[in-house]
């Protein structure tokens, strides 16, 4: 039509579709990056910071999600042994699958990824030693035969001082991952 002026459509992969993915992986969905473009310099310095920030939070959600499922599976069902703890374990690092296939894209910069697999590297270590620590604490709790332990929960808690999104738990802290300053490009 004369005289009006044609609304584009956002670009394949923009940051709306970025932060409705995003969204989606923080509810915990899995929905495919199909359509979603690399997160390499096409949205401007500031965008791009804003869309690693929301990444790095999603990503962030989705493992304290694993680790609170994990966590409640543990207090309902402590493993009675090595062989339960490393069943439980197989089961529940399978169930980061997600998270690694995120952390593996070609979309998201190479920093921010290796950031990402740092994590994933920290939360199975600590998930293993937290199986570890449940059936040892198992063969050291008194009860009465037939009963279950009565094991106490210890809540996460946020430390003064720690960064935005860390958590404590037990002996371990766990932080977003790092998000690269968009500023400085590596080539």
């Amino acid at each position: 039509m004369p005289g009006r002026t044609p609304v584009s459509a956002p670009a394949r992969g923009g940051y709306a579709a970025w932060v409705s993915w995003l969204e989606a992986f923080r509810r915990g969905e899995d929905p495919p990056t199909e359509g979603l473009g690399p997160v390499r310099g096409g949205f401007g310095s500031y965008v791009e910071a804003r869309l690693l920030e929301r990444l790095s939070t999603a990503f962030a959600d989705r493992v304290r999600q694993w680790q609170a499922a994990l966590g409640d599976r543990i207090v309902a069902q402590p493993p009675d042994g090595p062989v339960a703890a490393s069943a439980m374990f197989q089961d529940a690092v399978a169930r980061l699958g997600p998270l690694v296939r995120l952390a593996d894209s070609p979309l998201i910069p190479r920093p921010l990824a290796v950031s990402m697999h740092e994590m994933l590297g920290t939360v199975r270590d600590g998930a293993r030693s937290a199986l570890a620590e449940a059936w040892q604490r198992g063969l050291e709790d008194e009860h009465a035969p037939g009963m279950p332990a009565q094991r106490r929960v210890d809540p996460p808690v946020r430390r003064p001082g720690a960064p935005a999104g860390a958590v404590t738990y037990p002996r371990r802290t766990i932080s977003a991952p790092r998000v690269p300053d968009p500023r400085m490009r590596q080539h």
